[in-house]
C-alpha cells in the first residue's frame, strides 16, 4: 500500500485496515476456541487491535482533510 496522499486515500486506508482488523479478531476467535491453540488467540487480538487504532487514525485524518485535496508531487 503505498502512502495516503489525498483524503479519497485516507479513506482507502482506514477501509484496508478495518477489514484486516476484523479479519484478525474473527481469527482470534476462532483460535480462543481451540484448546491446542488458545495461547496463540492474544497474538491476534492483538494485531486486530493494532489495524482497528490504525483504520481509526486514517479515518480521523480522511475527516480533518478538506473535501477537495489534491495529491501533493514528491520532491
Amino acid at each position: 500500500m503505498t502512502e495516503p496522499k489525498t483524503r479519497e486515500d485516507y479513506f482507502a486506508a482506514a477501509s484496508h485496515h478495518l477489514a484486516k482488523a476484523v479479519h484478525l479478531a474473527g481469527y482470534a476467535e476462532d483460535l480462543a476456541h481451540t484448546p491446542n491453540n488458545r495461547h496463540k488467540s492474544s497474538d491476534y487480538a492483538a494485531a486486530g487491535a493494532l489495524h482497528a487504532d490504525i483504520a481509526r487514525s486514517a479515518a480521523a485524518i480522511a475527516q480533518a482533510l478538506p473535501e477537495d485535496t489534491i495529491e501533493i508531487p514528491e520532491i
